[in-house]
């Protein structure tokens, strides 16, 4: 019996960690605009008048930098966004000029307005949302 317990536990604990996920932030689901969120923090907000857009079909790589291109950042997809709650894997790399930081998980796609698709992941650790754009 003892040794039943010590083998149900570890099962239990492992069952009850892979579901603690966060709420998409609802400051980033309410926004307009394309941003990227990462722990709480706006990091970007594309501005059209001094930003471009990118995107490959291909690799699944959605990206956004400032005109001197020392702000940026991209995310690539395992798959292209299409319905809101389809969960995809994705990896999210920004700089700020002399600092580069990513993120790498499984994140749900939140809202969608148009060609324009709000994904997040809700890793306790760091949180991040990320609003990104098929261009066609």
């Amino acid at each position: 019996m003892k040794r039943l317990i010590l083998l149900i536990l570890p099962i239990l604990i492992v069952l009850s960690s892979c579901d603690r996920t966060l709420e998409p932030d609802s400051s980033f689901v309410a926004g307009s605009g394309i941003q990227l969120k990462v722990g709480g923090s706006l990091v970007y907000t594309y501005d059209p008048l001094t930003w471009q857009l990118g995107y490959n079909s291909t690799t699944r790589e959605f990206r956004a930098s400032d005109d001197a291109m020392k702000n940026y950042f991209f995310v690539v997809c395992s798959s292209v966004p299409s319905t809101v709650g389809q969960k995809l894997e994705a990896s999210v790399t920004w700089s700020s000029g002399s600092s580069t930081q990513s993120v790498k998980g499984k994140f749900e796609v939140a809202k969608i307005e148009g060609d324009t698709y709000w994904l997040w992941c809700g890793d306790k650790k760091t949180p991040t949302g990320v609003t990104v754009v098929v261009l066609r």
